[in-house]
């Protein structure tokens, strides 16, 4: 057994030697990745070109060292910073690049880094803008920055506990962050937390700056709770845009047939008419349930369980 080892041990010796590679999991990912990309009149030219080859061909200390080196030496040229994140990326190597990224410190001026992100969203490369985000939520100055980009991300793909997470990450730091109050809002409507709604619905009404499309929060949450009078005092103070929404209009329209059993839809009308134009395709006698005979069954079940 013992010579055994040795004959192995000698063998793996010789094959160093001569530039054996030895097989790691992501060596095919590496090898047919299509995505590095190539730099061309630049200084950073032969560097990159360097660090691809060596990627490609598994020599992965060496490419780490080229991909550093290529980088202090052009630490403007995004192309490499955007390969040097691919090749960690495809190794699963985030928390290597995250330290590197903390150690080089991108000022949140940068504008190297603000391209990087550009060309990573524009190029749907997300999952590594993703692991990038992360890098710079370490970095002093990105840190609001980055919690909510990931969490705009995380809402738009459906993941609430996540982007939820990073929301209050911002509220810790700025209690009145007005864009995370509006995210953390949308949360509490996909989660159905009428109460909660209602608590952000009323931090946005004090945080609002520009945006003052809060209304909806009220009008939906009251609704929801079976405060029909508020939701509806909610609504006719809502700003015109806000009025034109179609998820607006709908809460708006079911709070009217609660309350009424013949209701009137003058003040929905004009904003309903504007969201035809804007694309809306459901029909006035489908939309509005008493503009036709059929529409009372509909108009009945809106009220079941509400009056």
């Amino acid at each position: 057994m013992k010579f055994r080892i040795l004959y192995i041990l000698f063998f793996c010796f010789i094959f160093i030697l001569v530039g054996c590679r030895y097989p790691i999991a992501k060596q095919e990912d590496l090898e047919s990745d299509s995505l590095f990309l190539e730099v061309t009149g630049s200084s950073a030219t032969e560097c990159n070109a360097e660090g691809i080859r060596l990627a490609k061909t598994i020599q992965l200390d060496q490419a780490e060292q080229v991909w550093d080196k290529c980088i202090q030496t052009n630490p403007n040229e995004v192309v490499v910073h955007l390969n040097r994140l691919r090749f960690y990326f495809l190794l699963d190597e985030y928390e290597l690049l995250k330290q590197k990224i903390a150690k080089e410190a991108p000022s949140r001026s940068s504008v190297t880094y603000t391209n990087i992100l550009k060309e990573l969203e524009v190029r749907l490369r997300n999952d590594e803008r993703v692991v990038l985000l992360d890098a710079l939520s370490r970095v002093k100055g990105w840190e609001l920055y980055s919690y909510e980009e990931l969490a705009n991300y995380y809402l738009q793909t459906g993941n609430f506990a996540y982007a939820e997470g990073y929301f209050n990450q911002i509220l810790e730091v700025v209690p009145f962050h007005e864009n995370a109050l509006y995210g953390m809002a949308d949360i509490q409507v996909q989660k159905g937390n009428w109460y909660s709604l209602l608590d952000y619905a009323k931090s946005l009404e004090v945080a609002s700056k520009k945006n003052k499309e809060f209304h909806f929060y009220f009008v939906k949450a009251n609704y929801e709770l079976g405060r029909y009078e508020e939701a509806l005092k909610w609504a006719e103070s809502a700003t015109p845009s806000e009025k034109t929404q179609i998820s607006f209009l709908e809460v708006w329209r079911d709070t009217l047939l609660v309350l009424k059993d013949f209701p009137k839809w003058d003040g929905l009308l004009p904003y309903y008419r504007k969201a035809v134009e804007k694309g809306f395709g459901i029909p006035e006698s489908t939309f509005f349930p008493t503009f036709s005979k059929e529409g009372k069954d509909v108009r009945k079940a809106s009220r079941s369980g509400r009056s």
